[in-house]
């Protein structure tokens, strides 16, 4: 069931969008909590198979997301349409070539 609907959203959007709302969620939950340590976001890439998770504190995650065209991948996983503008061992930025859709 849950597949389904998910498999539906992401026809309407691409991939990395429903990742990257599900993430802003996570960091929306985590300030209501007053969340003082590292949490686990999902990567954003394209796969919509994939299920890494990415460690950050609210604070890098908020910097991350001043950028509205970057995406928050693990190395070597992909998204369309962008180019990789930033890569450290655990994290790479993504910069999207268009405009992201935003749905609510």
């Amino acid at each position: 069931m849950f597949f389904s609907a998910f498999a539906s959203a992401v026809t309407a959007m691409q991939t990395e969008d429903v990742f990257r709302s599900v993430n802003d969620c996570i960091a929306e939950k985590g300030s209501e909590f007053g969340w003082r340590f590292a949490g686990s976001f999902l990567c954003e890439c394209s796969d919509m198979h994939c299920v890494a998770r990415l460690e950050l504190t609210l604070e890098a995650y908020a910097e991350l997301r001043s950028h509205p065209l970057r995406y928050l991948t693990v190395p070597g996983h992909e998204v369309t349409e962008t180019v990789v503008v930033e890569q450290t061992e655990r994290i790479a930025l993504a910069e999207k070539l268009r405009v992201p859709q935003k749905r609510c």
